[in-house]
């Protein structure tokens, strides 16, 4: 017979795993358009979420230099890890759908 260890309470609410998520899905769209290179990950070694964005004209200079790190200290077993996570993941989903492009002639 298994035993099954039980999992402590998760301290990431749905909310923030949703963000994250449109974040993720942000940045494949962004990515796509081929203007901006967008990095979009989770570290669980330090519980962070890390989304840097590069031009696609600089990489191909050889310049991988982000033109912007965007960081979030994710909520922890510590009482104040993340305590303005939320707003924070959504603040970087509203500067990254500033760089969506908008459709242009017939799909617009």
């Amino acid at each position: 017979m298994t035993t099954v260890a039980q999992l402590p309470a998760p301290v990431l609410t749905q909310a923030h795993r949703d963000a994250m998520a449109y974040i993720q899905d942000l940045a494949i769209t962004i990515t796509m358009q081929g203007t901006y290179a967008v990095s979009a990950e989770y570290s669980g070694h330090v519980h962070t979420f890390n989304v840097d964005v590069m031009l696609f004209s600089d990489t191909a200079l050889g310049n991988y230099t982000a033109r912007k790190v965007m960081y979030v200290s994710l909520p922890g077993d510590a009482p104040y890890m993340g305590e303005q996570a939320l707003p924070e993941l959504q603040g970087i989903a509203r500067e990254l759908e500033a760089l969506l492009t908008p459709p242009t002639g017939d799909a617009a």
